[in-house]
Parts: structure tokens; sequence; C-alpha cells
């Protein structure tokens, strides 16, 4: 991709699966990368190339320090993917608590609200910023017993459409990637029964790997993506077809 060089990105929830495969795909392509997730101690000293930060999400004051950190170590924050999140076991509405409901938004929604709140700014003085949000399929094709996940990821999709018109002419874009069913932690931990019919359904009778799904934000990271705004880019296997 063109315009790589010299790129700065910060991706919170950057510990495993999509995020790691994003981060991975990024150094590969020259950028310098920080990763914010809730790391044990002992993964912060494995010497790895990326810096990591301890980061909670769901806490304001956490993600700031995440933010300051990432200022200090990278100079400038020139990407932002926020990638943390959250959802339930896959039951019926009615067995959600309240409580289930609130830490899926907390994650999904508020993380990624502090994390836009505390990082625009820094793009806003410098004019230039690529946002990029984890979406879902499902915030486009809602499946039964994921009420709290499928509403968080929607309301991903909303936040990133209004907030794209915002900052546009500043230099700016937002956009979201909107995953399929990829091979990930959270897709092995789901019903065998429905993860054999949900592959059944997809036309390309696979799941997508997060390699692929990580292209897809280099993609819109990159200088070539600066008429994408308030996108929704979806790698689905077919599974949701415009």
């Amino acid at each position: 991709m063109r315009a790589n060089r010299q790129r700065t990105a910060l991706i919170f929830g950057g510990k495993s699966g999509i995020g790691a495969a994003v981060g991975n795909l990024f150094e590969q392509s020259g950028l310098r990368i920080c990763v914010a997730d809730l790391f044990e101690p002992s993964e912060l000293v494995q010497g790895l190339s990326l810096d990591r930060i301890v980061c909670d999400v769901s806490d304001a004051k956490s993600v700031r320090h995440a933010v300051d950190g990432a200022l200090q170590t990278l100079g400038h924050i020139d990407i932002l993917i926020n990638n943390a999140g959250t959802g339930t076991s896959a039951t019926e509405l009615q067995q959600v608590s309240l409580q289930e409901w609130r830490r899926v938004f907390e994650v999904n929604i508020y993380g990624t609200l502090h994390a836009i709140q505390a990082v625009l700014p820094h793009m806003l003085e410098r004019g230039y910023g690529r946002i990029i949000n984890t979406a879902s399929q499902l915030a486009h094709k809602p499946a039964p017993g994921q009420a709290a996940y499928c509403a968080s990821k929607a309301a991903l999709v909303a936040l990133t459409v209004s907030l794209a018109q915002e900052v546009a002419a500043k230099g700016i874009t937002v956009n979201c990637v909107c995953p399929g069913p990829t091979d990930t932690q959270m897709w092995h931990s789901s019903d065998p029964a429905w993860k054999e019919w949900k592959i059944s359904q997809l036309p390309i009778r696979r799941l997508g790997s997060v390699d692929e799904i990580a292209s897809a934000y280099l993609y819109l990271a990159s200088d070539e993506a600066a008429f994408m705004i308030g996108q929704s880019l979806s790698p689905n296997g077919g599974d949701v077809m415009w």
C-alpha cells in the first residue's frame, strides 16, 4: 500500500484473532504499531517488536492512559483501529441479563467512543487520520440469540457513518469492517451444530481467515482509501451481498 512508510497505528483489541492479524500485517507493511488490550504482565516482556499497553476499553481513564502511552512511543497516531469487542453466550433475549447487555455496550460502543474521543483531537490537529471500527456482518444480518451483540454492532455502524460526515473534510476518514464467519476463538466457542449449518449456508463453504480479514483494514488505512468515507467493508464469504 502506498504511503504506509512512517505511518503509525494504535490498535485496541490487538491481543489475538483479527486484531493480532491486523497488527502483524501492519508491521509487515512498514507501519509502527502500538497494541492496547487486556494483557497479562507476562505478555508484556516477551520481546516482541510491537509495543504493548495494558488497557480496558470500557474504562475511559484506561483508554486515555493507553493513548498517552502510544503518543509517547509513536510521536503521533495516524491510524486508530477499534477492535476490542465482546458478546454474550447465544441465548434467547429474555435470558440475557441487563448487566450482560450493559457489558456488551460498555466494550463494543463506549470502548470505541472512548478511543475516538481520546485520539481524534490529535488527528484534527495534524489534519490527517484513519479511524477503522470493527463491526460485524451481524449488524446487517442479525442472528437469533445474539440480540445484544447484533444491536451493539449496528450501533457501531451508525456511529461510523455519523462521525465520518463530521470529519471527512478535515483529512480524516472513518470506516468500519464487518467481518463474516471467521476462524477465531469467538467462532470456536459457538454451538457446533450452528457452526456446521452456518458454513453450509456460505457460498464459499468455508470460514474466512484472520489474515483475509486483516487485508481489509490495511486497505482502509492506506492513502488509496482516501475516498472511502463512512463505509462498511464486508469480507464475509458471500453471507451478506449488496
